[in-house]
């Protein structure tokens, strides 16, 4: 594995990284993947407990991440890598409760409060 080419300074920011991305420096990816997963990852779990959609989120969110890297405008729009990354991962987020609403059973008339059994039911 090649290393990420540095700036003077020594470090390469989030946003040279999704640009190396972008050309499909896969260095830069994992680099980039070390550096912001962790937080990532805990920001999920803070709005979602169940552990099994945090993995889902986080794995669309870079697989998005290398396949639309090319697109990120970054600073020139006023924006930063991570706010870019973290939009994905909570759209991301979003759609999987989304999948999981339209995929769950709805409740019952019987179990919503203040409904009134059917007809039928009373009559048998």
């Amino acid at each position: 594995m090649r290393s990420v080419r540095k700036d003077p300074g020594g470090e390469v920011d989030e946003e040279r990284l999704v640009r190396l991305v972008a050309r499909g420096d896969r260095a830069a990816f994992e680099e980039l993947y070390r550096r912001t997963a962790p937080w990532m990852a805990v920001r999920l779990r803070r709005r979602c407990a169940d552990e099994q959609i945090v993995a889902e989120v986080m794995q669309e969110t870079y697989l998005a991440v290398w396949r639309a890297a090319g697109a990120f405008a970054g600073a020139a729009v006023g924006g930063s890598a991570v706010g870019w990354l973290w939009t994905i991962a909570a759209r991301r987020l979003v759609d999987a409760f989304r999948r999981r609403a339209h995929h769950a059973d709805p409740p019952s008339a019987a179990a919503l409060p203040g409904a009134a059994p059917a007809a039928e039911d009373e009559a048998l």
